[in-house]
């Protein structure tokens, strides 16, 4: 979303924007969001990755692996914006580990194009858990053109923890213990029995 709330390319599907309200013919924008991180990953870069604010030391430590590598970094992080999303500030935490527990934003690592570190969900929560809380998605519990869009959401969620494997990957660290525990050293959440080289194709 840009700034003044306008839709763009990267702007969640069924979203309200200032340029795409809700009414009608649709509710909210009608597109897919744009999957930023596998454009990246297509192009093999030598590290790129998500973060959020909700997860500290998982956006610090990779932040720090970034700053060590040659070549061309991207890093793509969830901050919720309480004026534009239209929740409480007080909640901006919390909506950004529902963003992660949901499934809608999986926190991943990528190098030169292929998947090197997950964080594994300790279970999945429900979208509606977060879009509930926020103003821009209060269209959609108002309807049954709404609930349509919700399962729709729900499983663009299912796919991305199929996608990434978020309920089963053999990792060290998932979205309870990432909760108290920091990271340490390059990399973090995988362990060594751990391997995949499968290639990101965008989807989404």
């Amino acid at each position: 979303m840009n700034t003044g709330v306008q839709r763009s390319g990267s702007t969640p599907h069924a979203v309200r924007t200032s340029t795409s309200p809700p009414g009608l013919f649709s509710q909210g924008k009608q597109q897919l969001k744009k999957d930023v991180l596998s454009i990246m990953a297509a192009h093999h870069m030598p590290y790129a990755a998500t973060a959020t604010i909700a997860y500290f030391p998982d956006l610090k430590a990779k932040v720090e692996k970034a700053m060590g590598i040659r070549g061309p970094r991207f890093l793509q992080i969830l901050s919720p914006c309480p004026l534009g999303w239209a929740h409480d500030s007080a909640l901006s935490v919390t909506v950004a580990r529902l963003a992660v527990e949901t499934g809608l934003f999986p926190l991943v690592e990528l190098e030169h194009g292929e998947l090197t570190g997950v964080m594994r969900l300790a279970g999945q929560k429900p979208v509606d858990d977060y879009l509930r809380p926020q103003g821009r998605f209060k269209h959609l519990f108002t309807g049954k053109e709404g609930a349509v869009e919700l399962r729709h959401i729900q499983a663009l969620a299912d796919a991305r923890i199929r996608r990434y494997n978020l309920l089963e990957a053999d990792t060290q660290w998932d979205t309870a213990s990432a909760l108290r525990c920091a990271r340490h050293g390059r990399g973090g959440y995988v362990s060594s029995s751990l391997s995949v080289s499968q290639g990101v194709d965008n989807v989404l």
